[in-house]
């Protein structure tokens, strides 16, 4: 479905920014290194009163690394469960429009937990290879340097941090009517692996921003406004334009927001690379869905369409990249023309991981010297990863469907008005192809399929359903997208009906339960000692995706089966979450394992419609979202506005600079929590022999 705007949400979000609720008690044990939240006044926050869904809950976060993969799954699904969730169980007839509980967990919290967790990564962190370095700017700066007062006059060479900041940057502040740029904002290109996000240095709360050269004259705003546009006050939670809202230092310049970079996995994760690719479209999607300021600019407003400007810049150099270097022969990385490609002739693939070695040079972004090939193997998941992401890109920039997001696009970027060239689409639909060719070459063999795939041994012998699910999700968003090659619509939704099927018919046991992966060699489900939680999640996913796309009932009967088995044996009703694994007293959750969850509760209630279901949901927000310590921290938007308070909305969740360590922690996804599930006792209170 095409994006559109409902007034709905317009309403809903009117009603929750004016609402405040009493003080809630938060019973949640903290990690060591984080401090008592203060109570909440109720005043700070819109946050509605959980207090009916919240519950004494003991967890611990074990680890507090940022593993990108993971981090941008979970963000993926909680971008697909915010909003998009909102307006979907709305318009399926499920009686919401007054529940603002549902309409805050989804609408404003998972769109924020989502939207944190990628702008920690794209502009802030540092945690990647800045895309000044990459094969966009360097084609533009070369085009702009062979001119003819280069040629005749020998000026020198445009450099890739003049095209940068003098042309491109400028022109998307053009375009969209962002009156100001972002001080040392490092959008990347590629993603690392992973990295440690608490902050090195003391983050910046002070509110002298106009000093630098952001400053800007209140008649640029009347121009950009109108007459009746007010200079707002500076200071925290002041009305006023959105983007003048929480005018503090550190959301002018993000130098206090980087990362350690010594601390940081210098590696590059292609399943991370597909996932950060998806949530890169999906956050351009969602800001360019109208023009502002009377149709003359593009994006919701100045910042958001600024920032998606600068999300579909680094998509496209990352997409670039990936063609031109990031593909293996066995020999040594190298590039692709993916129109004559056949994997019969030549086999080039996408790799587990590669390494990056780094050059320091100047006032520069490090820049990447040597790539290098540091796990040769396929991987099922990253090759999925890289399915969706590429496949929703092309949805975005698809030529051929009238959509909000046709003025982004164009042949001559920025002189016919647009951001980017519309070429970008065949690269998206090309690449995709390559991946779903090497999908059916390297991980499917004789009806089986293998998560693994190495040079020397070819398919493994096993495959994981948390593999099996993520590729149906992707194969499902091929066939939904990808229709002008009907063949490989054709082949791609053959492929979901085998692995739905296979999944079906070997894997799921007569309770409903699915097994966590397939052994070929044993011809057997793998035997767990228990099922375990992300693998039901990530079958329900699949299986919903597959019934979607190929309107096969029998397909939704087995979800709902699965389902069925999560609530019965995995479902804890003391805590509030669901179980790790059955009967496990401490269940470990990852981000992996909450977007499996969150994905597969959503997709079911909007396909079943279950208000129980509804219920259950937003018990686990509450307890596995909020109280688990999964999310780190929180800026202003989802409750910490006033910057003298440690917990100022009661939920859980601290300011970053209050979260642990010395300075604080990003507001990102920590990669493992543990919560107690302790199992009750059951007593048969009928005496022996009767």
């Amino acid at each position: 479905m095409r994006p559109s705007m409902i007034c709905l949400v317009v309403m809903t979000l009117a009603v929750l920014s004016g609402c405040s609720q009493a003080p809630v008690e938060h019973t949640a044990s903290l990690a060591p290194d984080q401090s008592a939240p203060a109570p909440r006044k109720a005043s700070q926050s819109a946050q509605p009163d959980y207090a009916e869904y919240r519950s004494p809950i003991q967890t611990r976060v074990l680890d507090r690394r940022f593993r990108t993969k993971e981090a941008m799954y979970l963000a993926n699904e909680m971008n697909i469960g915010g909003e998009p969730f909102l307006l979907n169980a709305v318009q399926a007839g499920l009686p919401v429009g007054n529940d603002r509980e549902f309409q805050y967990m989804t609408a404003i919290e998972s769109y924020w937990y989502s939207r944190y967790n990628m702008s920690s990564l794209m502009t802030e962190s540092r945690l990647g290879v800045h895309l000044v370095h990459g094969p966009y700017v360097t084609d533009k700066a070369l085009r702009e340097s062979v001119g003819a007062d280069s040629r005749y006059r020998g000026e020198r060479i445009v450099s890739n941090k003049t095209e940068l900041i003098q042309r491109i940057i400028p022109a998307y502040l053009a375009r969209t009517g962002l009156p100001r740029r972002f001080e040392d904002a490092s959008p990347c290109m590629l993603q690392f692996a992973s990295g440690d996000p608490h902050f090195p240095q003391e983050v910046d709360k002070g509110t002298d921003f106009e000093s630098t050269d952001n400053k800007l004259a209140n008649k640029q705003l009347r121009h950009l406004y109108g007459p009746g546009y007010e200079a707002p006050p500076s200071g925290m939670g002041e009305p006023g334009n959105d983007m003048w809202k929480y005018r503090v230092n550190y959301r002018e310049n993000f130098l206090s927001l980087r990362w350690d970079h010594d601390k940081m996995e210098h590696e590059v994760d292609l399943g991370a690379e597909g996932q950060v690719l998806m949530k890169q479209v999906l956050w351009a999607e969602y800001f360019f869905r109208q023009l502002h300021h009377r149709g003359k600019y593009l994006g919701n407003n100045p910042e958001e369409g600024f920032r998606g400007a600068i999300l579909n810049l680094a998509a496209v150099s990352k997409m670039l990249i990936l063609k031109s270097a990031m593909l293996y022969d066995g020999d040594q990385l190298t590039g692709i023309n993916p129109t004559e490609y056949d994997p019969n002739e030549r086999l080039l693939y996408f790799p587990h991981r590669i390494g990056v070695r780094l050059r320091y040079v100047g006032d520069l972004p490090p820049r990447p010297e040597e790539f290098r090939v540091v796990d040769a193997s396929s991987q099922l998941f990253d090759q999925a990863s890289l399915l969706w992401g590429l496949s929703e890109y092309y949805y975005f920039a698809d030529p051929t469907i009238t959509d909000p997001w046709d003025s982004v696009f164009g042949e001559t970027p920025p002189y016919d008005g647009s951001l980017m060239e519309q070429k970008y689409a065949l690269l998206s639909q090309g690449l995709a192809n390559v991946v779903l060719a090497n999908i059916k070459h390297q991980h499917r063999a004789d009806g089986r399929w293998a998560s693994r795939w190495d040079p020397d041994s070819g398919s493994g012998s096993t495959v994981s359903t948390v593999d099996l699910g993520m590729t149906m999700v992707a194969l499902a968003n091929y066939c939904r997208h990808m229709h002008v090659e009907e063949e490989k619509t054709t082949e791609s939704s053959q492929m979901l009906r085998e692995q739905a099927d296979f999944l079906i018919d070997q894997m799921q046991d007569a309770d409903g339960q699915v097994a966590s992966g397939y052994d070929h060699a044993g011809n057997q489900p793998v035997q767990d000692e228990t099922a375990t939680l992300v693998s039901q999640g990530f079958a329900i996913r699949g299986l919903l995706e597959a019934y979607r796309i190929l309107e096969d009932e029998k397909y939704l009967d087995a979800a709902n089966r699965v389902y069925a088995f999560m609530n019965d044996r995995l479902w804890d009703d003391e805590s509030g979450v669901y179980r790790s694994s059955v009967d496990s007293e401490i269940t470990v959750y990852t981000p992996m394992t909450v977007g499996a969850v969150l994905g597969a509760m959503r997709e079911i209630i909007l396909t079943t419609k279950d208000m129980d279901e509804v219920e259950r949901f937003k018990r686990f927000f509450v307890q596995g979202v909020n109280s688990s310590g999964i999310q780190q921290a929180e800026y202003e938007e989802t409750g910490e506005s006033d910057l003298t308070q440690v917990d100022g909305d009661g939920d859980g969740i601290p300011r970053m600079e209050a979260a642990g360590g010395r300075h604080g922690i990003a507001p990102v996804y920590a990669s493992e929590v543990e919560i107690e599930t302790p199992v009750t006792q059951q007593v048969d209170a009928t005496p022996p022999g009767q």
